[in-house]
């Protein structure tokens, strides 16, 4: 009976990871609020981990801003190619306007993918709070300030 079970819990395991990762990585564009553009590449580290790494370019009439960012994010298979995802990262960059100055952020990740089964591409979408710093004249944080993106991904 112990046999049985070590069995039915193999199975179970083999059959969680082989839908938790339902692609090895990603690069794709995303967009969203406030004005972002950005470069986007996932790497699956595991069966339910991952890391994205973005490049992100943010323009407004009064300022343009560059900055990359890095999260660790945990993969949650909802149905299908369904997933929900959460993480925590970081970011550097800069603010061009009138002045130059520089960022620094911590930040979660939460957000929910689709990856199509029959076409190499997913779709996502995600929310990202957290505490943003600016360093120039002085330091000025912001906490609670959000981005939100949705993105496109050729899946690999």
């Amino acid at each position: 009976m112990k046999k049985f079970f070590i069995a039915i819990a193999v199975m179970f395991l083999s059959f969680t990871a082989a839908q938790a990762q339902p692609y090895n990585a990603a690069i794709g564009l995303e967009g969203g609020y406030p004005g972002n553009l950005g470069l986007t590449y996932k790497q699956f580290v595991g069966a339910s981990n991952f890391f994205d790494y973005k490049a992100n370019l943010s323009l407004s009439s009064e300022h343009l801003t560059l900055y990359v960012t890095d999260t660790f994010d945990w993969n949650v298979p909802i149905a299908g190619g369904f997933q929900f995802f959460y993480g925590l990262g970081g970011g550097v960059g800069a603010t061009f306007a009138s002045s130059t100055f520089f960022r620094a952020a911590v930040f979660g990740n939460i957000g929910f993918e689709y990856a199509f089964s029959a076409i190499p591409f997913a779709l996502s979408i995600d929310y990202n709070p957290g505490f943003y710093m600016h360093f120039g004249n002085g330091f000025h944080g912001d906490f609670g300030y959000t981005d939100a993106n949705i993105g496109l991904k050729f899946t690999f």
